[in-house]
């Protein structure tokens, strides 16, 4: 099975609008790909939809979160998602998840940041955004 790294803002987006990243998850729920992730990125991720302004925007949000969450843990490969000393983008936060792919030899990377997704590539492991994985991979839309 397909081995893929989600970025935090792609749980997010998938979380609170269906879409890309939801059909994204959506195919992780079917097991048509077996989501990657690490402590870091599920405590982030935690951090970010639990922001006040997202709260008031999507109310069914944190459920919908709590659910995810609770699916990661269950089913998602869990690596240690611990970077290299030497930064790889300008945003430490996003070594982590290179440092992800990295360790569990995934397909790709997913994510909406522009510091990942101008790398393309990194050490032979594609960064897609939702749209290209959905189009590569004939994920169905949701």
């Amino acid at each position: 099975m397909r081995k893929v790294v989600l970025d935090t803002n792609v749980l997010v987006s998938g979380v609170i609008a269906s879409g890309y990243s939801a059909s994204i998850l959506d195919a992780a729920r079917r097991e048509e790909i077996k989501l990657v992730t690490s402590v870091h990125l599920l405590e982030e991720f935690s951090e970010v939809i639990s922001r006040r302004h997202i709260a008031r925007k999507y109310p069914k949000a944190a459920e919908e979160a709590e659910s995810l969450l609770d699916f990661l843990r269950a089913f998602a490969v869990l690596a240690s998602g611990i970077p290299e000393a030497n930064a790889i983008s300008p945003d430490r936060d996003d070594d982590f998840v290179l440092a992800c792919a990295l360790e569990e030899n995934a397909a790709c990377v997913v994510s909406g940041d522009p510091h990942l997704l101008d790398l393309k590539v990194y050490r032979d492991i594609p960064i897609l955004t939702p749209k290209e994985f959905v189009a590569r991979y004939s994920i169905p839309r949701k």
